[in-house]
């Protein structure tokens, strides 16, 4: 799915860059942003003050980090893209024989 098994740079079906091994990590902090989502409105929910701050903290490092995992990888796959593609200097004129 990803660039060295396909040969493609970028994903051509919908869904496959959830097969992409290198989002991976981007996919797990998301899923344990989201359980810590949870933690925290139930945390607020009991009035526990002190576990509402650090699972808010908590959250919000998640995500923040997860959208930063899955922008790099963007990014990486993009410049693959740009180095395959070679980007022509003068336009080709076939001479016709």
């Amino acid at each position: 799915m990803s660039d060295n098994t396909s040969g493609q740079p970028y994903h051509a079906k919908p869904g496959e860059s959830l097969a992409d091994i290198y989002n991976i990590p981007g996919i797990v902090l998301f899923i344990a942003g989201v359980v810590g989502l949870a933690s925290t409105l139930t945390a607020a929910g009991y009035g526990s003050t002190e576990w509402v701050a650090l699972g808010a903290t908590a959250t919000a490092i998640c995500f923040i980090t997860s959208v930063a995992v899955f922008w790099l990888e963007h990014e990486r796959l993009r410049r693959l893209a740009q180095a395959r593609v070679p980007v022509p200097t003068e336009p080709q004129s076939r001479i016709p024989e």
